[in-house]
């Protein structure tokens, strides 16, 4: 499953706040930038290298911003919504949200979304028990979504609103087994280990879905939208005279 295609559409209508803003993403790549390209929206989308300019630049009507969200080379009230997926936690946010509170517009908002399996059905927990036999940290995924608290925390953004969005995966048993063999723990098994693990997996699948049907994997978006304030900034910021001018 592409964790951007993943974003339901009423999650992004939420995550953008308004219709046919003008949004910075910071992190999502040219995946998240043409879905935001086509739900009307126009889209500033950054990348920290070279490669990633080139792949932005192939995206019809999105325009590369090659920098950090820490230094980001535009004048201040640039953007009515800056975009963070599955990137947030890679931030030095100290830094980085000071930058993104100048560069919002008075009333813009910083949105932050992480994909992340939900393993609240019991199936799923009955599959992690089941690893857990072979190696105890056996899925227990480190997605990055709990740096989200930095938001709560911070004085640029002292308005924040949570939602979570169910998404749902259809599961065969050959994806089943494709999800145990990528695990860490598989590849340090003998063959003897991975022919029980195998025939262990089978038996749990066919235990728990229904005759004729597949298993749905469930996952979770989990989005942060935070509005802006300017208050706390150390320099005081003003709308540019003319207009939105983009430093390269």
């Amino acid at each position: 499953m592409s964790q951007h295609n993943a974003i339901p559409s009423e999650a992004l209508t939420w995550l953008t706040a308004w219709p046919h803003v003008r949004a910075l993403a910071i992190h999502g790549g040219a995946p998240l930038a043409r879905r935001l390209i086509a739900d009307g929206h126009t889209v500033f989308a950054m990348t920290p290298d070279e490669e990633g300019a080139d792949r932005l630049r192939a995206v019809e009507g999105v325009l590369p911003v090659w920098a950090r969200p820490e230094a980001i080379p535009t004048d201040p009230w640039q953007f009515d919504v800056v975009l963070s997926h599955q990137g947030f936690h890679t931030m030095e946010h100290s830094t980085a949200l000071s930058e993104i509170a100048r560069v919002l517009r008075p009333g813009g908002c910083l949105s932050a979304s992480y994909v992340v399996r939900d393993d609240s059905v019991p199936w799923v927990r009955r599959l992690a028990a089941l690893l857990r036999h072979y190696d105890p940290v056996a899925m227990r995924g480190d997605y990055g979504h709990d740096s989200l608290a930095a938001l709560q925390e911070s004085k640029y953004f002292p308005e924040v609103e949570q939602r979570a969005f169910r998404i749902w995966q259809p599961v065969s048993l050959a994806d089943m087994q494709n999800l145990v063999t990528r695990q860490p723990l598989y590849a340090r098994l003998d063959d003897a280990a991975r022919t029980r693990l195998s025939a262990e997996v089978s038996d749990l699948y066919q235990h728990s879905a229904r005759p004729g049907e597949h298993l749905r994997l469930p996952f979770q978006l989990l989005c942060c939208r935070a509005w802006v304030s300017h208050d706390e900034l150390t320099a005081p910021v003003a709308a540019p005279e003319l207009g939105i001018r983009i430093k390269m």
